[in-house]
């Protein structure tokens, strides 16, 4: 019996966790469905390096997406096509017509460098889709470095000619991802609650997406960047 009530639980928090994760990724899906649906009309046999490999926004682009997919990622145990660092990237120039970044510039080390090294790999008119969290907790440690703000990425990648920054959420729902995430704490207690406001809030998307549309994006989980070479 304790067995199976283990299992069960085991199973709650796994569902619960990733309601947290679509919580706190929320509109970063739909915000690269409507960029990527644009650029495969316009292109094809695009060259496309993603940086940060075996997660499950690499699983959505292969599983939407017929790119030519090259994969780079720091940590031989993700299963990347080269490890290398986007700090110090071993392609030449103009190499690729699509570069995408998605929740991993927080933990590169030297952000200057990496901004640098897209810039020169990308063809002329390629682009960068990029994503990052801001007001969100820290995860990945120790290797979790860095919070920009959107006046920050300007900075950052200012050498793109064209620069789109988008928020992915606002008051309200950054303010429900930081208590569902409470579930990746270790304290039990904490935990239970982080368990209780994901499935919550999850339930609540829709609701709260029209609220925060209504108030003044003081906060955001994280923002949506769109550069063009």
């Amino acid at each position: 019996m304790r067995k199976i009530l283990r299992v069960l639980l085991r199973k709650l928090f796994l569902i619960n966790l990733r309601a947290s994760k679509r919580l706190s990724r929320n509109n970063l899906i739909s915000f690269l469905l409507t960029d990527l649906n644009r650029i495969s009309k316009k292109k094809r046999n695009l060259k496309v390096l993603f940086v940060g490999a075996g997660g499950d926004l690499e699983e959505f682009i292969r599983k939407y997406f017929h790119f030519n997919l090259i994969t780079i990622d720091v940590d031989i145990k993700r299963n990347p096509d080269f490890v290398m660092s986007i700090s110090n990237l071993e392609f030449k120039d103009n190499e690729f017509d699509l570069v995408f970044m998605l929740e991993v510039l927080e933990h590169v080390d030297q952000p200057f460098n990496a901004s640098s090294e897209i810039f020169r790999v990308l063809k002329p008119e390629g682009i960068l889709l990029l994503s990052t969290p801001f007001t969100f907790g820290i995860h990945d440690a120790p290797y979790d470095f860095w919070r920009f703000t959107k006046y920050g990425l300007m900075k950052l990648f200012d050498r793109f000619d064209e620069l789109i920054i988008q928020e992915r959420s606002g008051f309200l729902l950054t303010i429900s991802t930081l208590l569902a995430r409470l579930i990746i704490c270790k304290n039990p207690f904490h935990k239970m609650i982080g368990c209780f406001f994901s499935l919550i809030f999850y339930t609540l998307i829709p609701l709260i997406n029209i609220l925060d549309n209504c108030l003044p994006k003081l906060i955001t989980t994280g923002y949506y960047l769109k550069a063009k070479k």
